[in-house]
Formats: C-alpha cells, structure tokens, sequence
C-alpha cells in the first residue's frame, strides 16, 4: 500500500484512501501497509501532523496487531517476538526537530506501559478480555 517516491497526487489519495478503508473496516492482517504508507507521508510531509498525533496513530495500529496475535491464540513467543518488533526497547527513532519533551514522555510511557502490560500476561494470562481492553486504551 505504500506509494513509491516520486508518485502523483491521484496515487497518493488512492493510498490513502485505502488505507482509510483499511482502519475503517478493522483489517488487521493489512495494518502493516497503512504503517508503511504512514511513515512515506512523515517523510514526504513532516509538518503534516504533529509529531505525537502521527506517534499514537502507529502505536494504537502497532498495538492491535500484538493484541490480535494474542486473541487469535498464537503461542506468546510469536507475540513477544511481534512486541519486540513493533516496539523496539531502544524506542522511537524522532527525526522532528518541533517534538518537546513532554511529546517523548508522554509516546514513551504509552509504549512502556503497553509493553509491561503484554509481558504481564505473558507471564499470567487470567482475566486477558480485561487487560487487553485497559491496555488498549492506554494507546488511545
């Protein structure tokens, strides 16, 4: 769903569109491509969106496919693999020079607190409709 460099605007409302369409409707298995095409739009337009309005956009996108992995009932290496992925320690790499510091501590607590969360039930998974639901709105 990316849009290659150099693309007119008509390919770039298609993909956005799609990708809209692809939220809208809750397919999960195609999140990957609207992160894509989001990080396309950050690069080729940072002043877009604001920094941490772009940031909880991907996060709570991210945070639905390991919450999907887990409802799905995939074993919890395949989703601690996918949260190291989505959510790398080292956290998010900022390339914007407007970010404040409150913006970063306000990303990283979401993501840190998500984190835990998932690892949480990892380690002791009772009451998950419950705990998947507080840590989904964390993200939000």
């Amino acid at each position: 769903m990316a849009t290659p460099p150099g693309a007119g605007p008509a390919a770039i409302r298609f993909v956005a569109a799609a990708s809209w369409r692809v939220i809208r409707g809750r397919c999960v298995e195609h999140f990957p491509r609207v992160l894509e095409f989001l990080r396309y739009l950050r690069d080729a337009a940072p002043g877009l969106v604001r920094y941490r309005h772009h940031e909880r956009l991907c996060m709570g996108l991210k945070a639905k496919l390991v919450v999907e992995l887990i409802l799905q009932g995939r074993s919890w290496a395949q989703v601690l693999n996918a949260l190291h992925h989505h959510f790398p320690e080292s956290g998010p790499v900022v390339r914007d020079p407007k970010i404040t510091k409150q913006d970063l501590r306000k990303i990283s607590e979401a993501q840190e607190t998500f984190c835990q969360q998932v690892k949480q039930l990892a380690e002791a998974p009772v009451d998950l409709a419950s705990k998947l639901q507080s840590a989904l709105l964390l993200i939000q």
